[in-house]
């Protein structure tokens, strides 16, 4: 019995380093703009993740996704690892966000073997401009700071999950991204994560560790958002999966 339980944890330890392969290695490297990453399953391997890519055409685009496979474990972190590759196929198609994602829908059902789904959000950056497209298929909607207006908007957009329904509408909307503005995309791990009551961090608290940071590099702001959420939730163990990562636009002063 010790011998099998041992060759499990193997095998989950094996799985835990060869799903976080397929996060990318780092983060990405953009004149004028920066990025911080964090990743944390809540067992030895998870269903969020994120991903980065270059996008083909003019101008030269960066695409930026985050995901949440509706579940935990082995079965979500294999869902996880076959539905990223989809969304990425179907972005570099050269697809806006709305289509890339319609895309990925098909083929997530055209490959169903389980009854899981999921919820994402893809973003595509002109970082020369700012322009930034995006669709939502149901994930948490990223905060937005502007920081000339001391705004910290949702990035809104009615959609629907993947890999539920065969056909599904999702909005397309364009911002423009200003200097010293931040994006915060994450997943729910992070404002459902529960203290020892039982109580969900929430998004007030995350809208005021980012209010509070402005200024900050991406990093310190993304470390500040950890840190917030360990603190609040002390002993309560981790109940989800955690995906996070922050986009800044560099202002001329920094």
């Amino acid at each position: 019995e010790e011998i099998k339980v041992q060759s499990l944890e193997k095998d989950l330890a094996v799985g835990r380093e060869i799903q976080l392969s397929l996060l990318p290695k780092s983060a990405p490297d953009m004149p004028g703009w920066e990025w911080a990453t964090f990743y944390k399953a809540a067992r030895e391997v998870g269903g969020d993740f994120y991903d980065f890519f270059r996008l083909p055409g003019e101008p030269r685009r960066l695409g930026m996704v985050i995901a949440d496979v509706v579940g935990k474990g082995v079965p979500a972190a294999l869902f996880m690892a076959r539905t990223s590759t989809m969304i990425r196929a179907a972005a570099l198609e050269g697809a806006s966000p709305s289509a890339a994602l319609t895309r990925a829908n098909d083929l997530i059902l055209k490959d169903r073997r389980s009854e899981l789904f999921l919820t994402a959000f893809y973003a595509a950056l002109d970082p020369a401009s700012g322009r930034l497209e995006y669709a939502d298929a149901g994930h948490n909607r990223p905060l937005w700071l502007r920081v000339a207006t001391g705004q910290l908007a949702d990035m809104a957009g009615r959609g629907f999950v993947l890999g539920a329904l065969d056909t599904i509408e999702l909005e397309e909307r364009v911002i423009n991204v200003e200097p010293g503005d931040y994006m915060v995309f994450y997943t729910d791990g992070v404002t459902e994560a529960m203290d020892n009551a039982h109580q969900p961090f929430g998004e007030e608290r995350l809208r005021g560790v980012v209010k509070a940071k402005t200024g900050a590099s991406a990093q310190e702001m993304l470390e500040a958002i950890v840190d917030a959420v360990q603190a609040f939730s002390g002993s309560a163990p981790q109940s989800d999966d955690v995906a996070l990562f922050i986009v800044r636009r560099l202002d001329s002063n920094t």
